[in-house]
């Protein structure tokens, strides 16, 4: 790049000479006269057009001052000041030295060299020449030696003035630390342009501190995250910024601290502290800030793209098909549940439909574009759960992948995580989850850096969890944390409004094809609501499918053999469900128990009566009876 150098003088030699020492040098010249006065305002507006400003004596020093690019004085030698003071002698002895600042002469030694009587007088600022002079004048001195801008003032009130010439070489002195110090000034501009452009894409809150704790540098990122601009910021104590935020300790052990979690301005931040050091002296600290949020946004939508196939609820609340009403009021509350992030307890045998629940909640609530992961936590033996569930670093333990694994916790992040038969989970990772649950944090095995994870825990038994608490085989304050919300589902066997609805479905579900739903239930549904469902839904599924196999021979079809083929009794035993919820006398019971056996028999022998009463040892009379009432 060009450079240019401007010379503010009213001296006509060094105008003169300038372009000369520009053309050898390489830059390009450029020449303002000006009054010691006006050479403020000149340098100021040349900032924008050169890349150093040279100057001589006190109009020097003035723009050295208040210039923000290099600025050079030309040097005042002793040899130029004696010169000047030999000229003077020749008007009077009598000699008044007026500088700015004091100068460098020894006096003493040219008073005895010239035989003259040498006076200093100084200015520090422009506004004091005209007052120095006059002082000048009433001590009756009729000579000065001086700059430019005193003797100029001089000659205005009847003095005689003699300037200090400038020698070529001092000239050439000045143009060569100026050019040295242009270079100087674009290395550190390309180097801070740089360093702030560096600072500037990065996406961590970046704030520079020196060892009196003062910001003297911080990023646009920063900026954002503390809501500040950066003129609130710069010279500021980070106290200031950051209340409570110490770093005191960083200035005394020099040790480094990585990812410390504090809690800014309702922000979780991830800190961090490097000390600055030269020549082993702390002079500063390096302080970067991570917000957690967005952090796990950002891996959130990653970990979502991976995983997005297997961690996600697939079920609604209306797909929990049911006629019977404590389900429909179970659906209800569960759909209030779902609007908060507190932790749900599912209690109910196996194959209620716990699961089915938990994704119906998770897809109610606000975490519902978030993960769902669930675990059976009797399906895997303890050192694997903690592994699957916590995640390890690598090389851990025996087996462990080389670049170590997310546990689910991790994975669920922002979402839900379903805990299956959470009654099965050793006293050790009940202690780990209740840890999970309390600080929102959860560490790998094998690691040392706490990973803050944001998830809402559904758990679910099909035991009485009681009972364990009394056995001490699970922590009470555990339970209290997993049971804030509870769901107790009701067995299939208590809901035989359920049955034939729940039926249908599942026909319908295998596509079993030019089958007469209606007709097949009619016989049907009499066998299955005898049935005592041990399995529950599940297991209705199950009978459902072999059902839909049996009739697609497009046979004639043998109720009697599709109730030994749905429940496997091929003994002809009978399975009775008792409905004693009214606690009637035992005659009732007797007398429902009959009906059910009679309407049983007359299933297995295909509606035929007389074949039934035959089976039951029975007349048929008695067996007309026995049905009607």
């Amino acid at each position: 790049m060009p450079i240019n150098i401007a010379l503010i003088t009213q001296n006509e030699t060094l105008s003169n000479l300038f372009p000369i020492v520009a053309k050898e040098r390489g830059f390009n010249s450029i020449i303002k006269p000006a009054s010691f006065t006006k050479a403020r305002k000149i340098a100021l507006k040349l900032e924008n057009e050169v890349d150093a400003i040279i100057s001589r004596g006190a109009t020097g020093e003035l723009i050295k001052k208040v210039a923000n690019i290099p600025a050079v004085s030309i040097p005042i030698t002793s040899m130029d000041v004696f010169r000047a003071i030999y000229r003077a002698k020749q008007v009077s002895d009598n000699i008044a030295l007026v500088f700015y600042k004091e100068s460098r002469l020894n006096k003493l030694e040219v008073e005895n060299m010239l035989n003259v009587k040498l006076t200093e007088f100084q200015f520090d600022t422009e506004y004091e020449i005209n007052n120095v002079i006059a002082k000048v004048k009433q001590n009756n001195f009729k000579v000065i030696v001086g700059g430019m801008a005193s003797t100029d003032v001089a000659i205005a009130n009847g003095l005689i003035g003699i300037t200090v010439e400038t020698g070529e070489e001092a000239l050439r002195q000045a143009v060569d630390e100026a050019l040295s110090l242009i270079e100087v000034r674009r290395t550190e501009l390309s180097r801070s342009a740089r360093f702030k452009a560096i600072l500037d894409s990065i996406g961590e809150g970046i704030i520079v501190t020196d060892q009196h704790k003062k910001i003297i540098t911080s990023n646009p990122s920063a900026n954002k995250m503390f809501n500040k601009t950066t003129k609130e910021i710069l010279d500021k104590n980070i106290h200031c910024i950051i209340p409570n935020y110490k770093i005191d300790s960083i200035l005394k052990s020099g040790k480094t601290e990585t990812k410390v979690i504090k809690n800014l301005h309702g922000l979780t931040i991830a800190a961090s502290r490097l000390p600055i050091k030269v020549e082993g002296k702390i002079i500063g600290v390096v302080n970067t800030f991570e917000d957690v949020t967005k952090i796990q946004t950002l891996e959130q939508m990653i970990r979502k793209k991976i995983h997005e196939k297997g961690f996600v609820a697939r079920y609604h609340f209306e797909d929990i098909l049911t006629q019977n009403e404590r389900m429909k009021e179970l659906k209800k509350l569960a759909f209030l549940y779902s609007k908060t992030d507190s932790s749900i307890l599912i209690q109910g045998e196996s194959g209620t439909g716990k699961e089915l629940f938990a994704q119906s909640i998770h897809n109610s609530s606000n975490r519902k574009n978030g993960p769902f992961v669930a675990i059976n936590c009797a399906a895997l033996p303890e050192q694997l759960l903690e592994s699957e569930l916590f995640g390890y670093e690598g090389g851990s333990f025996t087996g462990a992948k080389k670049e170590g694994k997310q546990g689910l916790f991790e994975l669920a992040h922002n979402g839900t995580i379903f805990l299956d038969e959470i009654g099965e989970l050793s006293k050790p990772l009940q202690a780990r989850l209740l840890r999970v649950l309390e600080e929102k944090e959860i560490m790998h095995i094998g690691g040392d850096k706490i990973i803050p994870v944001n998830i809402r825990i559904i758990s679910a038994t099909n035991e009485h969890l009681s009972t364990h608490i009394e056995k001490r085989t699970f922590r009470k304050d555990l339970y209290y944390r997993l049971n804030v919300f509870n769901i107790k589902l009701p067995p299939l066997r208590d809901r035989n409004e359920d049955i034939e609805l729940l039926a249908t479905h599942f026909l319908e579900a295998l596509n079993t094809i030019n089958v007469d739903y209606d007709a097949v239930l009619k016989n049907l549904t009499p066998i299955l609501i005898t049935y005592n469902w041990p399995g529950n839904v599940r297991e209705l599924s199950n009978i459902m499918e072999r059902v839909s196999l049996f009739i697609k021979n497009n046979e004639p079809i043998k109720w009697e053999k599709i109730l030994q083929t749905v429940i496997n009794n091929d003994e002809g035993k009978y399975t009775i469900k008792l409905n004693i919820s009214n606690f009637g006398t035992l005659k009732d019971i007797i007398n429902d128990v009959e009906k059910q056996i009679i309407k049983e028999t007359v299933i297995r022998c295909d509606n035929d009566h007389g074949k039934a009463a035959e089976r039951l040892g029975i007349g048929r009379t008695t067996l007309w009876r026995k049905m009607s009432t």
